[in-house]
């Protein structure tokens, strides 16, 4: 969403802040509007990107994003693409890999975990619309049986979904729940067995990060991802990761997990513990107090 600052100078020299940190996108007019300012004022000043799609802007869009590249101290990327792609632009200083914020571990109530069982709730939590590629989950799930699909979330896609869900004759075991707030994702993911992100590429979008995977990975609920955008960085060995948009990639991955006892608590201790060393809060504050000790 567009905006900008009627204040900004004024904020600044009211605040007097040693670092300027931006959680804007470079080519934002709010980007600028601090960057210059802190250039005006000798103070540091880093930004913020997700961007992990070459974009062409317009003018005014392309002005700032090159001031910004050339005039801030450090950057921050949420996933390796964004920072592929600031080096690309020319961006020369340190820019380190850092999501914009994690989980709390104490947030996930403790589970019966069972590896094998007769029925096996599935889930997707998230947006409901194309790009999110939940029409992989049914074409995988068609002509299968001993699993409960649990679609969470809202989106223009919504009445198409649970169209396709009755043409894939699993609206029987496809339950749709509303968006949900997210301080009840927790008691949620704690009665699912898997949660299956299967994003897909498209010209203008792929997935940035993936939130809901370190989420359900905090549950100790395994993971299965597709290959878009940042989602086979963050699952990173502790899920399962499949060809974006290729259900029968989709249906082996899911078929490994309930069928091989060792994988599927292979996932669960893989996820927890690579959330516990790489998502939580605590873990993110202190990436973040290093990257500002070290700006120049």
């Amino acid at each position: 969403m567009l905006h900008f600052y009627l204040d900004a100078i004024e904020i600044m020299r009211n605040v007097q802040p040693d670092i300027i940190h931006i959680e804007e996108e470079p080519f934002s007019p709010a980007c600028w509007q601090f960057v210059s300012a802190a250039k005006r004022d000798g103070k540091k000043v880093i930004f913020f990107t997700w961007e992990n799609i070459k974009r062409k802007h317009n003018p005014v869009y392309t002005y700032f994003d090159k001031y910004c590249i050339a005039n801030a101290n450090a950057a921050i990327a949420g996933n390796a693409e964004g920072k592929a792609i600031l080096k690309e632009k020319g961006f020369k200083e340190n820019i380190e890999v850092i999501p914009q914020y994690g989980v709390n571990l104490e947030d996930f109530p403790a589970r019966d975990i069972a590896p094998s069982k007769n029925e096996y709730n599935i889930a997707y939590i998230g947006r409901l619309a194309p790009e999110k590629g939940i029409e992989t989950i049914f074409s995988a799930l068609k002509g299968t049986r001993g699993f409960k699909l649990h679609i969470t979330g809202s989106g223009p896609s919504l009445e198409k979904l649970k169209n396709e869900a009755v043409a894939a004759e699993i609206a029987d075991r496809t339950e749709f729940h509303p968006n949900m707030d997210r301080e009840k994702i927790p008691e949620f993911l704690s009665k699912m067995d898997i949660l299956i992100l299967p994003s897909i590429t498209t010209a203008i979008w792929k997935e940035q990060f993936g939130r809901v995977l370190i989420e359900a990975m905090a549950a100790k609920v395994p993971v299965i991802g597709s290959n878009s955008g940042e989602i086979q960085n963050v699952i990173d060995g502790a899920g399962l990761v499949f060809e974006e948009g290729t259900p029968v990639a989709l249906a082996s991955a899911i078929i490994s997990l309930v069928s091989d006892e060792k994988l599927y608590m292979e996932c669960v201790n893989k996820g927890y513990e690579r959330v516990k060393a790489n998502y939580t809060n605590e873990v993110i504050a202190g990436k973040l107090n290093e990257f500002y000790k070290n700006i120049k």
